[in-house]
């Protein structure tokens, strides 16, 4: 099978390679190494060096300076999963019996099923949907068990309430994680809906007693969206990293191919998928067949998209050196693409009156 060739992957992510070959790393210099330290850190990608190192029994051979970063690194990613699988267990038994499905998201599902992605991960916060029938009663029951919600404006308390896709995030004495509790994946007023009954009716069993994940299809989608439709894109490389082990773990045959691109299609996501797909099979050398790349591309994205969407999203995502100042053209690619997650967020006559409403809100905070 002809894949997508990975010959124009760029100098600046050299070590990246071993994430799947760990081997390679032996070969570093000290000051290469001091690179990669100080990058992949920057990026929460150390972790998950460390880890392929250390589960190819490599770490006695990596130079003893070197070694202790990895070892703190493996120590503060396991204990932060931990304090993740803690923190669920106390959300399970607060919405245990209910009827309605409870849902990991990203990090948390992957964590929940074992992937191989999971390893070295420095979760920051736990996300979990249940439907939006139930978000009222799921709310109450955590309130109940002793979880805060911050104190909102009125205008805030509504971008909440109609115009996001979660609610705003909980917090918890006991739980040093906020818990972002959705009820979609995606804003119900953006630029692209998504009708959620769709992803619940294929929901699949976790590891996790109490938790269902989605199914691989709609997780990789959820990750692409969630990329390019729903975050802000400076140091996001680790959710590129994340795409192609999803798409490693879960879409191997031709059929599976066809499939997800058929599944893009019905949710309305092939511009992300085919976003991924090509970033992945470039930067990441990710085996995508290379029919699959075309017709993703040619189906996914306009010709306008092709000619400034792809160079802004390289010139963003692309990591610099970490003593680099930012040059000017990279500050101007961040702030049209952010521009751009914000209106595909909201429309623009939701959009504007959200965003004079933070700026007075920041002039107040700062008087």
């Amino acid at each position: 099978m002809t894949m997508a060739s990975g010959l124009l992957q760029p100098p600046a992510l050299w070590w990246l390679a071993a994430l799947r070959q760990p081997q390679q790393a032996l070969k570093w210099t000290l000051t290469q190494w001091q690179q990669v330290l100080r990058q992949a850190r920057l990026l929460r990608l150390l972790g998950r060096l460390a880890e392929q190192i250390s589960q190819a029994g490599l770490l006695d051979q990596v130079p003893p300076q070197v070694r202790r970063h990895l070892v703190a690194e493996t120590r503060a990613s396991r204990w932060q999963v931990g304090s993740l699988l803690w923190g669920l267990d106390r959300v399970a038994d607060v919405l245990a019996g209910t009827p309605y499905a409870r849902v990991l998201l990203k990090g948390a599902a992957y964590i929940g099923q074992g992937l191989s992605i999971s390893a070295g991960r420095l979760p920051s916060d736990i996300d979990i949907l249940v439907p939006l029938h139930a978000l009222a009663d799921a709310q109450t029951r955590l309130i109940s068990a002793g979880w805060r919600e911050p104190e909102l404006d009125s205008h805030d308390q509504r971008y909440y309430r109609d115009w996001s896709h979660e609610v705003p995030p909980m917090q918890h004495p006991m739980v040093r994680m906020e818990l972002d509790l959705h009820h979609n994946i995606l804003p119900p007023v953006g630029h692209v809906q998504i009708d959620i009954h769709q992803l619940l009716t294929r929901l699949q069993p976790s590891r996790l007693q109490g938790w269902q994940v989605l199914h691989p299809e709609d997780q990789i989608l959820h990750s692409a969206a969630h990329l390019f439709y729903d975050s802000e894109l400076r140091h996001r490389l680790r959710d590129l990293v994340d795409l192609d082990g999803l798409f490693r773990q879960f879409v191997r045959t031709p059929e599976s191919w066809s499939s997800l691109q058929q599944r893009a299609q019905t949710l309305h996501l092939g511009e992300p998928l085919a976003l991924a797909l090509h970033l992945c099979a470039t930067w990441l050398d990710t085996p995508v067949p290379a029919p699959v790349l075309r017709l993703a591309v040619s189906e996914g994205l306009g010709r306008w998209q092709k000619v400034w969407l792809l160079p802004l999203l390289h010139s963003v995502l692309m990591p610099a050196p970490p003593d680099n100042a930012e040059p000017w053209h990279k500050s101007l690619a961040s702030a049209v693409l952010l521009m751009r997650h914000h209106q595909r967020r909201l429309p623009l006559r939701l959009l504007v009156p959200h965003v004079l409403h933070k700026l007075r809100a920041s002039k107040r905070s700062d008087a």
